[in-house]
């Protein structure tokens, strides 16, 4: 029995569809060709031999009767196999021989006084002009079907023989040379060597990485290029096996750290509380120094082998500050709708006892008089009170423009140096620091913290000594402003609640100075920070963005 033949391959079947096509492309072809020589050999044949039929007639043709001029073509219609003869003469038929046939060729001579017509017998395949012509565009047409399998099939071969070739140039060593199927061949079957003893080595190294424990270094060199957070990986004995570029510029991590001991405190105390109860720590937070850090642990075991410890942690200062100015500022909101609330009805309330006051005093005797005029004053400066309360409460609207902001807190120093010659104050030299926000209100915000300051130095130095100092500085994203004063200081206890709307540690202030210089700096996205220690004076930082 024999055995059934492999199918074949695409690329096979391509082949022969196209060699077969060749073949009966090249079979029409070759009898289109025959037929067309067979035709025009045929054709040229009919024209000699009417040219001779006329040659012989021409003579007689026009003198001879109609009798032996019949007889005359009756000869040559036999003699030549013509299958039909006409003479015309003066334009009428004269004498005819042979039959009329349906496939005939006409063929039409000249003679003296008229003309002479011969008819061929056309009906075998190459028997005259019209054959002729369809041969030849059957021929034609074989030709471009011929053409048009070439246009469809040839690339089908070419294209993918050109990209094994590229392939080959790239993976070969070789020289291609001339022939290009040995070069093919060759190229490929080296490379099919080459993958056997790639796979051979790496079915060497699964079994030889099978048959030890993993290596957590190995494991942590793999992943920590992944990450664009932190990342620390240890091992259980809590020696540092890696930590990438980005965690040790947040930890500020020598290269030399190798251990737990070599990690900033509070992040080390957490990392051995990890290794130490072999779990995970989720979501810690820690700080160092002025950066808050964000911490998670995942513990690595094999089987109930404890391997060590992956850390991953995040530098969470910038969205907590985020989160603070977005509750300080809710809070201020809050604060300043309830403010305008019960400031609206004390305004009212004042203004009537305002004017009963100015009514009594013009009734009563000078000691009362005097009275009235105190409760007055009094009156008035709570009046101003409820004023300041509702330009707190009162809606910013910033017109922002490209500014000097050290131009701005030199003529603010300079303005109330003028109005408190008791308190020194100056402006330490600074570079032209350029910021976007609303001058007016930048003016109103740093007059606020500088008349703080000047108060809070005059209780400290009620005879003259108080000191005020102004400095100005920039980097890349932020400007800032710091006002130092030598006055009573404040507890850092203390120092959120200062400001908040009527806290303050002035038994004459309102306390809404530094309340509304937060106001104001919030609003151009920037941050107000006040710190210091009692007796020891106080700092209020002014942080702005310098592009808002």
């Amino acid at each position: 029995m024999v055995a059934n033949a492999p199918a074949a391959r695409p690329l096979q079947r391509e082949i022969r569809v196209l060699v077969r096509a060749l073949i009966v492309f090249l079979g029409t072809l070759i009898v289109a060709l025959l037929a067309l020589v067979l035709t025009l050999v045929r054709t040229n044949r009919f024209v000699a031999l009417a040219d001779n039929v006329r040659d012989a007639l021409a003579p007689i043709a026009a003198s001879a009767s109609s009798a032996d001029l019949q007889a005359r073509l009756d000869l040559l219609h036999r003699e030549n196999g013509i299958s039909r003869i006409e003479v015309y003469r003066d334009q009428r038929l004269f004498v005819a021989a042979g039959e009329l046939v349906s496939s005939a060729e006409v063929i039409t001579r000249e003679l003296p006084r008229g003309k002479i017509l011969f008819y061929f017998d056309v009906s075998s395949p190459a028997g005259s002009q019209r054959t002729a012509v369809i041969v030849g565009a059957l021929a034609t047409l074989a030709a471009m079907m011929g053409l048009l399998i070439l246009i469809l099939y040839l690339p089908k071969f070419v294209r993918p023989l050109e990209q094994m070739l590229e392939q080959a140039a790239q993976l070969g060593h070789r020289p291609r040379g001339d022939h290009d199927a040995r070069y093919l061949v060759d190229t490929f079957r080296e490379a099919v060597e080459t993958i056997q003893q790639q796979g051979r080595e790496i079915d060497h190294l699964r079994d030889a990485a099978s048959s030890k424990p993993p290596d957590i270094r190995e494991l942590a060199t793999a992943i920590h290029r992944s990450f664009n957070s932190g990342f620390l990986a240890l091992d259980a004995n809590g020696s540092v096996v890696a930590v990438n570029d980005p965690g040790r510029a947040m930890l500020r991590l020598p290269d030399a750290a190798d251990s737990v001991e070599a990690l900033p405190p509070p992040l080390a105390e957490l990392i051995r509380d990890a290794l130490r109860t072999k779990t995970g720590l989720t979501r810690r937070e820690v700080r160092i120094g002025d950066v808050l850090i964000g911490i998670t642990t995942v513990p690595l075991f094999e089987a109930e082998q404890f391997l060590g410890v992956f850390a991953l942690f995040t530098d969470l200062t910038a969205s907590r500050a985020m989160e603070h100015r977005l509750r300080d500022f809710e809070s201020l909101v809050g604060l300043g709708q309830m403010s305008a609330g019960i400031a609206h009805e004390f305004r009212n309330s004042l203004s009537t006892i305002l004017g009963y006051l100015r009514l009594a005093q013009k009734a009563a005797d000078e000691p009362a008089a005097a009275k009235i005029r105190g409760a007055e004053d009094e009156a008035r400066r709570l009046s101003a009170a409820v004023d300041a309360l509702l330009n707190f409460a009162r809606p910013l609207t910033l017109s922002a423009r490209s500014l000097r902001l050290d131009d701005v807190v030199r003529r603010v120093v300079g303005r109330l140096a003028a109005e408190a010659p008791d308190v020194a104050m100056a402006v330490s030299p600074a570079e032209a620091v350029e910021v976007s926000g609303d001058p007016e209100l930048l003016e109103r915000a740093l007059e606020n913290i500088v008349r703080n300051a000047v108060d809070a130095a005059r209780q400290r130095h009620p005879g003259g000594g108080g000191r005020i100092d102004a400095g100005v500085s920039a980097d890349d994203s932020l400007a800032r402003v710091t006002i130092r004063d030598n006055g009573v200081g404040v507890d850092p206890a203390d120092a959120a609640r200062l400001m908040l709307p009527f806290q303050s540690s002035n038994p004459h202030g309102v306390g809404l100075g530094l309340a509304l210089a937060k106001k104001i700096a919030l609003h151009h996205g920037g941050t107000l920070s006040l710190s210091g220690k009692p007796g020891e004076g106080a700092v209020v930082t002014l942080e702005l963005p310098r592009q808002m």
